[in-house]
Protein backbone atom coordinates (compact mmCIF):
# COMPACT_ATOMS: atom_id res chain seq x y z
CA UNK A 1 0.00 0.00 0.00
CA UNK A 2 1.48 3.46 -1.17
CA UNK A 3 1.03 6.48 1.18
CA UNK A 4 -1.26 8.97 0.36
CA UNK A 5 1.25 11.95 -0.48
CA UNK A 6 2.38 9.96 -3.33
CA UNK A 7 -0.89 9.35 -4.71
CA UNK A 8 -1.85 13.19 -3.68
CA UNK A 9 1.38 14.04 -5.98
CA UNK A 10 0.65 11.34 -8.89
CA UNK A 11 -2.97 13.08 -9.23
CA UNK A 12 -2.09 16.26 -8.74
CA UNK A 13 0.85 15.81 -11.42
CA UNK A 14 -2.10 14.94 -13.79
CA UNK A 15 -4.64 17.55 -13.70
CA UNK A 16 -2.28 19.97 -13.82
CA UNK A 17 -2.00 18.97 -16.76
CA UNK A 18 -5.33 17.90 -17.52
CA UNK A 19 -5.60 19.03 -21.21
CA UNK A 20 -2.56 16.89 -22.35
CA UNK A 21 -3.62 14.31 -20.29
CA UNK A 22 -7.32 13.72 -21.30
CA UNK A 23 -5.77 13.66 -24.62
CA UNK A 24 -3.11 11.25 -24.61
CA UNK A 25 -5.80 8.98 -22.76
CA UNK A 26 -8.39 9.09 -25.29
CA UNK A 27 -5.56 6.83 -27.11
CA UNK A 28 -5.44 4.42 -25.14
CA UNK A 29 -9.81 4.98 -24.92
CA UNK A 30 -10.08 4.75 -28.38
CA UNK A 31 -7.56 1.96 -28.91
CA UNK A 32 -9.43 -0.44 -26.32
CA UNK A 33 -13.06 0.81 -27.41
CA UNK A 34 -12.00 -0.81 -30.85
CA UNK A 35 -10.63 -3.76 -29.50
CA UNK A 36 -13.10 -4.59 -27.87
CA UNK A 37 -16.19 -3.57 -30.29
CA UNK A 38 -14.37 -5.74 -32.93
CA UNK A 39 -13.84 -9.08 -30.57
CA UNK A 40 -17.45 -8.53 -29.83
CA UNK A 41 -18.51 -8.75 -33.33
CA UNK A 42 -16.22 -11.33 -33.76
CA UNK A 43 -18.20 -13.35 -31.39
CA UNK A 44 -21.44 -12.27 -32.75
CA UNK A 45 -20.37 -13.89 -36.17
CA UNK A 46 -18.96 -16.68 -34.47
CA UNK A 47 -21.97 -17.65 -32.23
CA UNK A 48 -24.41 -16.78 -35.74
CA UNK A 49 -22.85 -19.06 -38.52
CA UNK A 50 -19.87 -21.36 -37.04
CA UNK A 51 -22.25 -22.72 -34.09
CA UNK A 52 -25.19 -23.35 -37.03
CA UNK A 53 -22.67 -24.73 -39.34
CA UNK A 54 -21.25 -27.03 -36.24
CA UNK A 55 -25.12 -28.13 -35.38
CA UNK A 56 -25.29 -30.15 -38.60
CA UNK A 57 -24.12 -33.96 -38.70
CA UNK A 58 -20.80 -33.59 -39.59
CA UNK A 59 -20.34 -36.63 -41.17
CA UNK A 60 -22.93 -35.84 -43.97
CA UNK A 61 -21.79 -35.20 -47.29
CA UNK A 62 -24.17 -33.64 -50.35
CA UNK A 63 -23.34 -34.54 -53.68
CA UNK A 64 -24.86 -32.38 -57.29
CA UNK A 65 -23.68 -33.73 -60.74
CA UNK A 66 -22.70 -31.33 -63.92
CA UNK A 67 -21.90 -31.35 -67.02
CA UNK A 68 -18.71 -33.47 -67.85
CA UNK A 69 -15.49 -31.76 -68.72
CA UNK A 70 -13.84 -35.17 -70.16
CA UNK A 71 -14.66 -37.62 -72.71
CA UNK A 72 -14.81 -41.23 -71.67
CA UNK A 73 -16.66 -44.49 -72.90
CA UNK A 74 -17.63 -43.34 -76.40
CA UNK A 75 -19.31 -40.27 -74.73
CA UNK A 76 -18.16 -36.46 -75.15
CA UNK A 77 -17.05 -33.64 -73.03
CA UNK A 78 -19.69 -31.04 -72.26
CA UNK A 79 -22.61 -34.32 -71.48
CA UNK A 80 -25.33 -33.64 -68.85
CA UNK A 81 -26.72 -36.53 -66.86
CA UNK A 82 -28.37 -36.65 -63.55
CA UNK A 83 -28.11 -39.51 -60.57
CA UNK A 84 -30.98 -41.71 -60.26
CA UNK A 85 -32.53 -44.68 -58.09
CA UNK A 86 -29.85 -47.36 -59.36
CA UNK A 87 -26.86 -44.95 -57.63
CA UNK A 88 -29.24 -45.10 -54.12
CA UNK A 89 -29.34 -48.96 -54.85
CA UNK A 90 -25.26 -48.59 -55.43
CA UNK A 91 -24.42 -47.34 -52.29
CA UNK A 92 -26.96 -49.02 -50.22
CA UNK A 93 -25.14 -52.34 -51.12
CA UNK A 94 -21.79 -51.11 -50.74
CA UNK A 95 -22.34 -49.07 -47.97
CA UNK A 96 -25.65 -50.07 -46.41
CA UNK A 97 -23.91 -51.47 -42.97
CA UNK A 98 -22.11 -48.34 -42.38
CA UNK A 99 -24.65 -45.58 -43.45
CA UNK A 100 -26.88 -43.62 -41.34
CA UNK A 101 -29.32 -42.56 -44.37
CA UNK A 102 -29.88 -41.19 -47.65
CA UNK A 103 -31.85 -38.51 -48.55
CA UNK A 104 -32.51 -37.74 -52.53
CA UNK A 105 -34.12 -34.66 -53.76
CA UNK A 106 -35.63 -33.93 -57.15
CA UNK A 107 -36.36 -29.97 -58.19
CA UNK A 108 -39.00 -28.65 -60.71
CA UNK A 109 -38.17 -25.20 -60.07
CA UNK A 110 -40.49 -22.09 -59.62
CA UNK A 111 -44.25 -23.17 -60.36
CA UNK A 112 -48.02 -21.29 -60.11
CA UNK A 113 -49.41 -22.68 -56.79
CA UNK A 114 -52.78 -22.06 -57.11
CA UNK A 115 -55.42 -21.58 -54.00
CA UNK A 116 -59.14 -19.97 -54.90
CA UNK A 117 -58.43 -17.04 -56.79
CA UNK A 118 -55.10 -16.40 -55.03
CA UNK A 119 -51.62 -16.92 -56.99
CA UNK A 120 -47.79 -17.48 -56.37
CA UNK A 121 -44.93 -18.69 -57.76
CA UNK A 122 -43.14 -20.85 -55.39
CA UNK A 123 -40.27 -23.41 -55.35
CA UNK A 124 -41.88 -27.16 -56.20
CA UNK A 125 -39.42 -30.18 -54.76
CA UNK A 126 -39.47 -33.99 -54.58
CA UNK A 127 -37.80 -35.27 -51.47
CA UNK A 128 -37.96 -37.85 -49.41
CA UNK A 129 -39.20 -38.72 -45.84
CA UNK A 130 -35.17 -38.43 -44.25
CA UNK A 131 -35.40 -34.86 -45.81
CA UNK A 132 -37.15 -33.46 -42.55
CA UNK A 133 -33.43 -34.11 -40.51
CA UNK A 134 -30.60 -33.86 -42.83
CA UNK A 135 -31.50 -29.88 -43.61
CA UNK A 136 -32.62 -28.14 -40.82
CA UNK A 137 -36.23 -27.17 -39.79
CA UNK A 138 -39.14 -27.32 -37.67
CA UNK A 139 -42.38 -28.94 -38.48
CA UNK A 140 -44.88 -25.78 -36.93
CA UNK A 141 -48.01 -27.94 -37.86
CA UNK A 142 -49.15 -31.47 -39.35
CA UNK A 143 -46.55 -33.44 -40.38
CA UNK A 144 -43.97 -34.24 -42.43
CA UNK A 145 -43.99 -36.78 -45.61
CA UNK A 146 -43.70 -40.27 -44.21
CA UNK A 147 -42.97 -43.49 -46.21
CA UNK A 148 -46.83 -44.18 -46.62
CA UNK A 149 -47.05 -41.12 -48.83
CA UNK A 150 -43.97 -42.48 -50.91
CA UNK A 151 -45.13 -46.18 -51.40
CA UNK A 152 -48.42 -44.49 -52.54
CA UNK A 153 -47.42 -41.80 -54.18
CA UNK A 154 -50.02 -39.64 -52.60
CA UNK A 155 -50.66 -36.18 -53.57
CA UNK A 156 -50.06 -34.52 -50.34
CA UNK A 157 -46.87 -31.63 -49.45
CA UNK A 158 -45.42 -30.03 -47.12
CA UNK A 159 -45.44 -25.91 -47.32
CA UNK A 160 -42.71 -23.31 -46.07
CA UNK A 161 -44.08 -20.95 -43.63
CA UNK A 162 -44.38 -17.71 -45.99
CA UNK A 163 -46.49 -19.68 -48.25
CA UNK A 164 -48.57 -20.54 -45.97
CA UNK A 165 -48.49 -17.12 -44.36
CA UNK A 166 -49.48 -15.90 -47.69
CA UNK A 167 -52.15 -18.38 -48.35
CA UNK A 168 -54.24 -19.24 -45.06
CA UNK A 169 -54.67 -17.26 -42.09
CA UNK A 170 -53.06 -19.49 -39.92
CA UNK A 171 -50.88 -22.36 -40.17
CA UNK A 172 -53.22 -24.92 -38.73
CA UNK A 173 -55.72 -23.86 -40.71
CA UNK A 174 -53.26 -24.99 -43.69
CA UNK A 175 -52.94 -28.39 -42.09
CA UNK A 176 -55.89 -29.98 -44.59
CA UNK A 177 -56.37 -27.66 -47.39
CA UNK A 178 -55.83 -27.75 -50.54
CA UNK A 179 -53.83 -26.43 -53.39
CA UNK A 180 -52.74 -26.59 -57.14
CA UNK A 181 -49.53 -27.01 -58.43
CA UNK A 182 -49.18 -27.76 -61.93
CA UNK A 183 -52.59 -28.77 -62.53
CA UNK A 184 -52.49 -30.99 -59.65
CA UNK A 185 -54.37 -31.08 -56.27
CA UNK A 186 -52.08 -31.43 -53.16
CA UNK A 187 -53.40 -31.69 -49.49
CA UNK A 188 -51.38 -29.81 -47.77
CA UNK A 189 -49.96 -32.39 -44.52
CA UNK A 190 -47.77 -29.92 -42.94
CA UNK A 191 -45.93 -26.37 -42.49
CA UNK A 192 -42.26 -26.37 -42.16
CA UNK A 193 -39.64 -23.49 -40.97
CA UNK A 194 -36.12 -23.29 -41.35
CA UNK A 195 -33.77 -23.54 -38.75
CA UNK A 196 -30.25 -22.74 -40.13
CA UNK A 197 -30.11 -20.91 -43.04
CA UNK A 198 -26.37 -21.23 -43.44
CA UNK A 199 -27.17 -23.79 -45.26
CA UNK A 200 -27.74 -23.70 -48.64
CA UNK A 201 -28.71 -26.67 -50.97
CA UNK A 202 -30.83 -24.27 -53.81
CA UNK A 203 -33.87 -24.74 -51.55
CA UNK A 204 -35.47 -21.49 -49.51
CA UNK A 205 -37.48 -24.05 -47.45
CA UNK A 206 -40.21 -20.79 -46.67
CA UNK A 207 -40.93 -20.19 -50.03
CA UNK A 208 -41.30 -24.16 -51.17
CA UNK A 209 -43.63 -26.57 -51.77
CA UNK A 210 -42.09 -30.16 -51.06
CA UNK A 211 -43.91 -33.39 -52.76
CA UNK A 212 -43.06 -36.64 -51.81
CA UNK A 213 -40.40 -38.07 -54.34
CA UNK A 214 -41.90 -40.64 -56.37
CA UNK A 215 -45.37 -37.74 -57.04
CA UNK A 216 -42.98 -35.68 -58.11
CA UNK A 217 -41.23 -37.18 -60.60
CA UNK A 218 -44.44 -38.50 -61.87
CA UNK A 219 -45.91 -34.93 -62.08
CA UNK A 220 -43.12 -34.19 -63.85
CA UNK A 221 -42.27 -36.64 -66.00
CA UNK A 222 -38.80 -37.21 -64.14
CA UNK A 223 -38.64 -40.80 -64.24
CA UNK A 224 -36.18 -41.85 -60.92
CA UNK A 225 -34.00 -38.97 -61.71
CA UNK A 226 -32.82 -37.49 -58.89
CA UNK A 227 -31.03 -33.68 -58.76
CA UNK A 228 -29.18 -33.79 -55.94
CA UNK A 229 -28.60 -36.66 -52.82
CA UNK A 230 -26.82 -36.66 -49.18
CA UNK A 231 -25.09 -39.83 -47.15
CA UNK A 232 -24.50 -39.53 -43.93
CA UNK A 233 -22.42 -42.32 -42.83
CA UNK A 234 -22.12 -43.57 -38.78
CA UNK A 235 -19.80 -41.92 -36.49
CA UNK A 236 -17.22 -44.62 -36.52
CA UNK A 237 -16.78 -44.17 -40.17
CA UNK A 238 -15.26 -40.36 -41.34
CA UNK A 239 -17.01 -39.08 -44.29
CA UNK A 240 -13.29 -38.03 -45.57
CA UNK A 241 -12.42 -41.44 -45.84
CA UNK A 242 -15.41 -42.42 -47.54
CA UNK A 243 -15.89 -39.85 -49.98
CA UNK A 244 -13.79 -40.83 -52.53
CA UNK A 245 -15.49 -44.39 -52.73
CA UNK A 246 -18.70 -42.96 -53.01
CA UNK A 247 -17.77 -40.58 -55.33
CA UNK A 248 -16.07 -43.38 -57.87
CA UNK A 249 -19.08 -45.56 -57.31
CA UNK A 250 -21.17 -43.06 -58.92
CA UNK A 251 -18.77 -41.92 -61.51
CA UNK A 252 -18.35 -45.55 -62.58
CA UNK A 253 -22.12 -46.03 -62.86
CA UNK A 254 -22.58 -42.80 -65.12
CA UNK A 255 -19.18 -43.61 -67.70
CA UNK A 256 -17.74 -40.69 -66.01
CA UNK A 257 -14.03 -40.07 -66.59
CA UNK A 258 -11.93 -41.03 -63.09
CA UNK A 259 -10.14 -38.14 -63.41
CA UNK A 260 -12.91 -35.89 -64.29
CA UNK A 261 -13.62 -33.44 -61.29
CA UNK A 262 -15.94 -30.87 -62.72
CA UNK A 263 -18.72 -33.74 -63.22
CA UNK A 264 -20.13 -34.13 -59.68
CA UNK A 265 -19.83 -32.09 -56.90
CA UNK A 266 -19.43 -33.26 -53.34
CA UNK A 267 -19.02 -30.92 -49.84
CA UNK A 268 -19.26 -33.12 -46.51
CA UNK A 269 -20.08 -30.54 -43.68
CA UNK A 270 -17.01 -31.37 -42.16
CA UNK A 271 -15.19 -30.06 -44.82
CA UNK A 272 -17.35 -26.44 -45.14
CA UNK A 273 -16.99 -26.81 -41.42
CA UNK A 274 -12.97 -26.34 -41.43
CA UNK A 275 -13.14 -23.98 -44.28
CA UNK A 276 -15.23 -22.02 -41.99
CA UNK A 277 -13.06 -21.87 -38.50
CA UNK A 278 -10.22 -21.02 -41.43
CA UNK A 279 -11.86 -18.21 -41.82
CA UNK A 280 -12.79 -17.07 -39.08
CA UNK A 281 -9.47 -17.86 -37.52
CA UNK A 282 -8.30 -15.26 -40.08
CA UNK A 283 -10.71 -13.25 -39.24
CA UNK A 284 -9.77 -13.26 -35.27
CA UNK A 285 -5.85 -12.73 -35.72
CA UNK A 286 -6.92 -9.88 -38.20
CA UNK A 287 -8.95 -8.02 -35.29
CA UNK A 288 -6.47 -8.68 -32.62
CA UNK A 289 -3.93 -7.29 -34.96
CA UNK A 290 -5.83 -4.08 -35.65
CA UNK A 291 -6.79 -3.48 -32.17
CA UNK A 292 -3.74 -4.29 -30.80
CA UNK A 293 -2.28 -1.89 -33.31
CA UNK A 294 -4.65 0.75 -32.02
CA UNK A 295 -4.15 0.37 -28.97
CA UNK A 296 -0.40 0.38 -28.83
CA UNK A 297 -0.32 3.98 -30.67
CA UNK A 298 -2.56 4.96 -27.18
CA UNK A 299 0.20 3.90 -25.06
CA UNK A 300 2.93 5.25 -27.30
CA UNK A 301 1.15 8.61 -26.94
CA UNK A 302 0.82 8.41 -23.37
CA UNK A 303 4.67 7.56 -22.77
CA UNK A 304 5.27 10.51 -25.11
CA UNK A 305 3.73 12.68 -22.31
CA UNK A 306 5.30 10.92 -19.62
CA UNK A 307 8.56 11.76 -21.56
CA UNK A 308 7.48 15.47 -21.88
CA UNK A 309 6.20 15.73 -18.34
CA UNK A 310 9.37 14.21 -17.18
CA UNK A 311 11.26 17.36 -19.22
CA UNK A 312 9.43 19.63 -17.62
CA UNK A 313 10.21 18.58 -14.48
CA UNK A 314 13.37 18.61 -14.38
CA UNK A 315 14.26 20.57 -11.69
CA UNK A 316 11.60 18.98 -9.20
CA UNK A 317 13.29 15.74 -9.90
CA UNK A 318 16.23 17.14 -9.22
CA UNK A 319 15.70 18.98 -5.89
CA UNK A 320 13.72 15.99 -5.11
CA UNK A 321 16.93 13.87 -5.42
CA UNK A 322 19.41 16.21 -4.13
CA UNK A 323 17.15 16.17 -0.33
CA UNK A 324 17.31 12.47 -0.35
CA UNK A 325 14.88 10.89 -2.78
CA UNK A 326 15.27 7.11 -3.13
CA UNK A 327 15.64 6.26 -6.98
CA UNK A 328 12.90 3.61 -6.39
CA UNK A 329 10.50 6.64 -5.12
CA UNK A 330 10.66 8.23 -8.33
CA UNK A 331 10.59 5.23 -10.56
CA UNK A 332 7.61 3.99 -8.86
CA UNK A 333 5.62 8.06 -8.96
CA UNK A 334 6.12 7.97 -12.66
CA UNK A 335 4.83 4.74 -13.63
CA UNK A 336 1.99 4.63 -11.07
CA UNK A 337 1.15 8.03 -13.55
CA UNK A 338 1.35 6.25 -16.30
CA UNK A 339 -0.66 3.55 -15.08
CA UNK A 340 -3.31 5.70 -13.51
CA UNK A 341 -3.49 7.43 -16.96
CA UNK A 342 -3.93 4.16 -18.92
CA UNK A 343 -6.45 2.21 -16.05
CA UNK A 344 -8.70 4.58 -16.41
CA UNK A 345 -8.85 5.83 -19.46
CA UNK A 346 -8.94 1.67 -20.78
CA UNK A 347 -11.98 0.83 -18.20
CA UNK A 348 -13.77 3.54 -19.42
CA UNK A 349 -13.29 2.24 -23.28
CA UNK A 350 -13.80 -1.28 -21.88
CA UNK A 351 -17.10 -0.03 -20.21
CA UNK A 352 -18.25 1.80 -22.68
CA UNK A 353 -17.16 -1.07 -25.65
CA UNK A 354 -19.67 -3.57 -23.57
CA UNK A 355 -22.69 -1.19 -23.20
CA UNK A 356 -22.47 -0.73 -26.64
CA UNK A 357 -22.71 -3.73 -27.82
CA UNK A 358 -25.65 -4.63 -25.25
CA UNK A 359 -27.54 -1.89 -27.33
CA UNK A 360 -26.58 -3.63 -30.98
CA UNK A 361 -27.30 -7.27 -29.14
CA UNK A 362 -30.70 -5.76 -28.33
CA UNK A 363 -31.31 -4.17 -31.55
CA UNK A 364 -30.26 -7.15 -34.14
CA UNK A 365 -33.00 -9.44 -34.74
CA UNK A 366 -32.45 -12.76 -33.10
CA UNK A 367 -33.54 -15.78 -34.42
CA UNK A 368 -32.71 -18.96 -36.37
CA UNK A 369 -32.41 -16.13 -39.40
CA UNK A 370 -29.82 -14.23 -37.24
CA UNK A 371 -26.08 -14.30 -38.55
CA UNK A 372 -25.03 -11.75 -35.93
CA UNK A 373 -26.32 -12.95 -32.87
CA UNK A 374 -25.29 -11.89 -29.43
CA UNK A 375 -21.98 -9.46 -30.09
CA UNK A 376 -20.31 -9.69 -26.29
CA UNK A 377 -16.73 -9.69 -25.09
CA UNK A 378 -16.44 -13.36 -23.51
CA UNK A 379 -15.26 -12.68 -19.42
CA UNK A 380 -11.71 -13.98 -20.00
CA UNK A 381 -11.00 -12.14 -22.81
CA UNK A 382 -11.67 -8.82 -21.17
CA UNK A 383 -9.92 -9.57 -18.23
CA UNK A 384 -6.66 -10.15 -21.08
CA UNK A 385 -7.34 -6.98 -22.75
CA UNK A 386 -7.08 -5.71 -18.79
CA UNK A 387 -3.62 -7.38 -17.95
CA UNK A 388 -2.41 -5.89 -21.54
CA UNK A 389 -3.35 -2.56 -20.32
CA UNK A 390 -1.43 -3.03 -16.89
CA UNK A 391 1.47 -4.18 -18.55
CA UNK A 392 1.44 -1.54 -21.36
CA UNK A 393 0.67 1.49 -18.79
CA UNK A 394 3.75 0.06 -16.76
CA UNK A 395 6.14 0.05 -20.07
CA UNK A 396 4.75 3.43 -21.03
CA UNK A 397 5.97 4.87 -17.34
CA UNK A 398 9.03 3.54 -17.37
CA UNK A 399 10.95 4.37 -20.58
CA UNK A 400 10.29 8.06 -19.27
CA UNK A 401 11.06 6.66 -15.12
CA UNK A 402 14.36 5.98 -16.54
CA UNK A 403 15.03 8.78 -18.14
CA UNK A 404 14.00 10.68 -14.48
CA UNK A 405 16.24 8.41 -13.05
CA UNK A 406 19.03 9.49 -14.70
CA UNK A 407 18.77 13.46 -13.97
CA UNK A 408 21.39 13.93 -11.76
CA UNK A 409 20.77 16.71 -8.91
CA UNK A 410 23.60 19.33 -9.47
CA UNK A 411 22.82 19.10 -13.80
CA UNK A 412 19.22 19.72 -12.58
CA UNK A 413 20.50 22.84 -10.63
CA UNK A 414 22.41 24.17 -13.33
CA UNK A 415 20.31 23.59 -15.99
CA UNK A 416 17.49 25.58 -14.30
Amino acid sequence: MFDSNLWNEILQTISTRRRQSLMTAFGVFWGILILTLLVGSGMGLDKGIINKVKSIPPNEMWMTPHETSMAYRGFGRDRKWLFNSHDEELIRQHFGRDMKSFSAVCYAGYQNVVRGEQTYQYQVTGVVPLFVNELPQQVTAGRFINDLDMREHRKVCVIGEHVADLLFVSHEEAVGSSIEVNGITLTVVGVTHCTNRQIDIGIDLSESVLMPLPTQQAAYGRGDEIDLFSVIMDDDFPMEQQKERIVALIKKNHSIHPDDQLALTASTVSEQTKMYLNLFLGIDILIWVVGLGTLMAGLIGIANIMLVTVKERTLEIGIRRAIGAKPGDILIQIMLESLVLTLGAGLTGLCTAVWLLHIVANMLPQGDDAVFAHPSIPFWTAIAALIILVAGGLLAGWIPARRALAIQPIDALREE
